[in-house]
Parts: structure tokens; sequence; C-alpha cells
């Protein structure tokens, strides 16, 4: 009883400290992508590989905020389909965060990957014709335009008022209130899972010596980047940071799965939405099924 009590412990103060870490990270991504409105993406409109590379940019930035700027452009017809797959294939939701939090090269190198996979098949999706098979109803998409201004001129006199903005619309709704508790409940959640699971089984161990367990968590692992959240796929992320699961089965999940992203997309259109996720969820079982082949 003795050792639990000492694991949940452990959980605690280690869930508080990874929260704190990445809340830090979100701040600081949050102040750089409020001047994200998209009109870039009207000069690359047309430009098949500028458009999937920027995409793909925008999903690389750890969190979810590159995500919703992606599905937004796709979802006012600035951004093809081709682009649209890159970006969501780019972007794995808060897990970067908490990644980066606990290992910056591991997420450095998870993000450089992703986004040449993402890249490399964004510019394939943009051969296939899609006319028929992707709706093109617009959804709106808020970016905060009434305070747009603040954002446009960093050298004017509303120096005050943007501070004022960022710390409350950002830094106090959107970080804090939506994503403190939740980080941190999903952080204690998993942590005490995989706490108590060590304590009474050799995970690592039971992988090594069954190697049909692995890929059963390989589908597993797609099968939950089903989900338009951040948060269960956090387990992957530990577990591959502890030893107990391969490179590969981070890497399928993370292909799957784009965060809250895929949320706007859904309210636009579930058809959509759909078509994304299962060939984000094939293209993920296809290179963590090869990877793992290789025993990587």
């Amino acid at each position: 009883m003795e050792s639990l009590w000492g694991i949940l412990w452990e959980v605690l103060k280690e869930s508080v400290s990874i929260t704190l870490l990445v809340l830090i990270l979100m701040a600081v991504v949050e102040s750089i992508n409020i001047s994200s409105s998209g009109r870039l993406f009207k000069k690359l409109h047309g430009k098949p590989v500028a458009e999937v590379a920027m995409a793909c940019l925008l999903g690389a930035i750890p969190g979810c905020a590159g995500g919703f700027v992606v599905v937004s452009m796709f979802t006012h017809r600035l951004l093809s389909f081709g682009a649209l797959m890159g970006g969501m294939m780019a972007t794995f939701g808060d897990e970067a965060l908490f990644l980066a939090a606990q290992s910056p090269k591991q997420a450095l190198l998870l993000t450089s990957i992703l986004f040449v996979i993402g890249f490399v098949a964004g510019l394939l999706l943009q051969k296939i014709p899609t006319d028929k098979l992707v709706t093109s109803e617009t959804h709106d998409f808020v970016f905060h335009e009434e305070h747009q201004h603040l954002h446009e001129n960093p050298n004017d006199r509303h120096w005050k008022e943007r501070i004022v903005h960022f710390l409350h619309e950002h830094l106090w709704e959107h970080v804090v209130k939506q994503h403190a508790l939740k980080l941190f409940l999903y952080a204690f959640g998993t942590l005490l899972v995989l706490g108590i699971l060590n304590h009474f089984f050799d995970l690592q161990t039971v992988m090594e010596n069954n190697s049909w367990t692995k890929w059963l968590v390989l589908l597993i692992a797609v099968g939950i980047g089903f989900l338009p959240v951040s948060g269960p796929h956090l387990i992957f992320v530990m577990l591959f940071l502890q030893g107990s699961t391969p490179f590969s089965i981070l890497i399928a999940n993370s292909i799957a799965q784009n965060g809250h992203a895929g949320i706007p997309l859904m309210a636009q259109s579930k058809r959509n939405f759909l078509i994304m996720k299962l060939t984000t969820m094939a293209t993920g079982l296809m290179v963590g099924g090869i990877l793992l082949g290789f025993g990587l």
C-alpha cells in the first residue's frame, strides 16, 4: 500500500510539473498565432507546392492553433483538399506540447518526420480529383476579427489594449480556462494508469516477449486516432518515453490524430471529416506498419 501511495505522490508531482510546462508553451504558441488571419493563403492559392508546405508548417506548430487555421482556410476555399490533408497529418494536437515539455529532441524529430509525411501525402492527394467526393460548403471560423487591428499594427498606440486583450481573451479564456484543468486531468490519469500497470506488470518485457502485442497496440493507436480530441493519445507519448512501445506506434497515432483541429471540419461537413480521418488513419497504419516491420 505504501508503494501505491508513493506512486500517487510521484504522479501528482509530475502531472503538476508537466501541466505548468505545457501551459507556458501554449501561451508562447498562442502569442505567435494571434496574428494568423489567413491572408497569406490568398497569395498561395493556386500554387500547390506552396499551399501544402504552408499548411504543413502550420500543422507542425505544437498544439491545435495551426490546425484550426488550416481547417478554416479549407472551409473558406482558400486551401485545397491535398493541403488540408498535409496539414492534418503534420499536426498531433496538444500531445506535441507534452512531448516538447518532456523531450524536446524527440518532439523536434517527430514533428520533422510528420511534416515530411504530410508534405509528400498532400502533394500526392493534390493529383486526385475530389470534386465529387469532398463537399465545398463553407463554415465560418472565429479569428477575433473585431480585435484584428490589435495584431496588425504592433507599433501603434494600442499596445496597452493589445496586452489586455491577449491576457484576457487568449491567455485566460483560452489557455487557462479551456485547457489547464483538462491538461492536468489527462496527465494525472494517464500517468496514474501507467504507474499502476508498471507496478504490477513490466510492459516493456511483455512487448518484447510477445511481438503480436505490438501489432495489436498499433491497431489501437490508429483506432484511437479517430477521436477529434487531445488527451487520450497522451498514453502513446508516455509509453514511448518510458520505452514500453516503439517509435512506429507513436508516429502511427500522431499521423492518425490531429487534436481538436478536426472539430471545426466536422461542424462544416461530417463527410469531409470522415474522409479526412479515414485518410490519415490509413496513412498512419501504413507508415506505422512499415516501421514496425523493420523493428523501429
